[in-house]
């Protein structure tokens, strides 16, 4: 198994590990000293970063592994994003996903400075095991079920630009911060009054 350095890069839109498609951990491998270090080292980069989830090819681990969760920094810097508490996901497997679905702003620290108008699922349930090699479950909504599908994404080469449906839904991260001075409806009424964070039910 791979160690990874204290410190690695985040990988950029652009990296083919990034687009590839990952392999299942093997569960006895969890426990393992390497294993630990690469875990402990993805959760550092998601906080050092601001993020409200990463996954481990962002950092260079090839494999199916995630962290969401919003650190004390985080909250201070978006503090419209609701609490989730910091977790690990190993193998994470959608068991099932809501009809109902809803839209908001994504960002990735994959694709820095641009923003995404995306519809995905509102509800799912999802198992897979913890830090520790335990079997966990949990069924989310809103803001958290986003984050979720928008990490196993990653875990199968996919980036949030691909889920756009029309460009002028992207925009330039650093928009946001005039977004009550957008032209009205523009790109659509509700991307213009859901800032970062929140979740419309309507396009």
């Amino acid at each position: 198994m791979m160690r990874l350095s204290d410190n690695p890069d985040l990988l950029i839109m652009g990296d083919p590990l990034l687009f590839q498609q990952h392999h299942q951990v093997s569960v006895e491998d969890i426990l393992t000293d390497d294993f630990q270090h690469n875990l402990h080292t993805l959760r550092k980069k998601q906080i050092e970063a601001n993020g409200v989830g990463i996954a481990a090819p962002q950092i260079g681990w090839g494999i199916r592994v995630l962290c969401t969760g919003v650190s004390k920094q985080t909250k201070s810097r978006y503090p419209s994003v609701p609490d989730i508490p910091l977790s690990f996901w190993i193998n994470p497997q959608i068991i099932e996903v809501s009809q109902e679905t809803c839209w908001t702003w994504e960002g990735c620290l994959s694709v820095p400075g641009i923003r995404g108008w995306v519809n995905r699922p509102a509800n799912l349930r999802v198992r897979g095991f913890d830090d520790q090699g335990k079997i966990i479950e949990a069924t989310l909504d809103g803001f958290a079920a986003r984050v979720m599908l928008h990490e196993i994404d990653h875990l199968d080469g996919i980036l949030f630009p691909e889920r756009i449906d029309e460009t002028k839904l992207m925009v330039p991260s650093i928009s946001m911060e005039s977004q009550g001075s957008w032209p009205e409806n523009w790109p659509t009424s509700n991307a213009r009054m859901t800032p970062p964070g929140m979740i419309s039910a309507e396009r």
